[in-house]
């Protein structure tokens, strides 16, 4: 099975020049916890999450008109959509990350891949379990890496 069959294909995005109030609405307005930053191109050059909001930027007392850039994560893991969803489990897992940008051959943007994506899989529960626990429990391990093979579809 393929990234593409199993990611959600409308993405709200924003370019890095635009507030961290317009990231805020957008994830109130939509119920999202993460925005893809996306050049003019529509290649991905970083990523803000709800926490980075938070941590990077109201903690810090930011004002609402900071571009994103300021606070976005860099860098940004993607995979591409013809990668096989183990592919994007073992990405997910190594990089401990729980939403992962899905781009096409030319690197533009076409999707996402979350952990809620994964959930409608139908993986043993044997596998889901262990595909969950290494993608949310911080690395104990820094040379841990799953394989796509550990995770076949």
């Amino acid at each position: 099975m393929e990234v593409k069959q199993v990611m959600t294909d409308y993405v709200q995005t924003l370019r890095e020049t635009d507030s961290i109030l317009k990231a805020s609405y957008l994830m109130r307005k939509f119920d999202i916890g993460v925005l893809p930053i996306i050049d003019e191109f529509s290649q991905v050059i970083g990523i803000l999450t709800d926490r980075d909001l938070v941590i990077r930027g109201l903690v810090q007392e930011l004002a609402t008109d900071t571009p994103v850039k300021e606070i976005m994560t860099q860098p940004v893991y993607t995979i591409n959509e013809c990668e096989p969803v183990g592919a994007a489990i073992s990405l997910m897992s190594d990089k401990q990350v729980r939403r992962l940008p899905v781009v096409d051959k030319r690197n533009q943007l076409t999707g996402i891949i979350s952990l809620g994506n994964l959930a409608t899989l139908q993986l043993t529960d044997e596998r889901a379990g262990i595909a969950l626990k290494e993608i949310s429990e911080p690395s104990t391990n820094p040379n841990r890496d799953l394989e796509v093979d550990d995770f076949p579809l």
